[in-house]
């Protein structure tokens, strides 16, 4: 599996975290949204890995590559 950052809501605190694939604790949690996205897209692209953002109900609403994009657009 990639390594890969996702903006979830948190549980916790109410607000919104990012948090590495895989691990159980986020890597740093937010008031807002916007907050988690605006930190999650600079960790994905100093590390170059795949940004998946969450609705709250925990489905994905979006998704960038900073990465080794599997599937690059043509043109």
């Amino acid at each position: 599996m990639s390594k890969s950052n996702h903006v979830v809501r948190s549980k916790a605190k109410g607000g919104w975290a990012v948090k590495k694939s895989g691990s159980l604790r986020a890597s740093k949690s937010f008031r807002t949204k916007n907050e988690a996205v605006k930190y999650g897209r600079k960790l994905s692209k100093s590390e170059k890995t795949e940004l998946y953002i969450h609705k709250k109900d925990g489905s994905i609403q979006n998704r960038n590559s900073y990465g080794n994009d599997p599937h690059p657009p043509k043109g």
